[in-house]
């Protein structure tokens, strides 16, 4: 019984043919792997990348007529536009603690928004976000002043 031991023991694993055929099979699997995980970590890192909703850049506030503002933002990354990114309003009267939805979320193709006098008075404050999906980026503000 111990010579088989030591037979089986003493073996070497690349002379016999199922030893070959064992490390061929953990050669293929580690190359597999190392192809699938970086392509997997990649995938992820695109994910990722959607996953993080930029601030609104370049606010700016005008007269478009005696009813309405226009609001006017920089452009959004195409890869977010594409995905649905929209924007979002929100107004906070002069001594309102409170901030009221005034848009939906929309696309904006023009990065122009129309925004009626009446739910934004002088000395109010407009938030605006971008969204995506049911994840809202992070906010930045407006005053809307009497020089419009």
């Amino acid at each position: 019984m111990n010579h088989l031991l030591v037979e089986t023991a003493t073996t070497n694993w690349n002379e016999t043919t199922w030893g070959q055929v064992l490390l061929a099979a953990v050669l293929i699997l580690f190359v597999n792997s190392l192809f699938f995980l970086s392509r997997r970590l990649l995938r992820l890192r695109k994910l990722r990348k959607l996953e993080v909703i930029p601030k609104v850049r370049g606010l700016s506030l005008s007269d478009m007529d005696a009813k309405h503002f226009q609001l006017q933002v920089s452009e959004a990354p195409q890869p977010l536009v594409e995905a649905g990114l929209r924007l979002v309003v929100a107004v906070q009267g002069p001594d309102d603690m409170k901030r009221q939805v005034v848009t939906e979320p929309t696309p904006v193709p023009q990065n122009t928004l129309v925004i009626p006098r009446d739910l934004a008075p002088i000395g109010s404050t407009l938030w605006v976000n971008w969204v995506l999906g049911d994840r809202v980026g992070p906010g930045a503000s407006i005053r809307v002043s009497r020089t419009l």
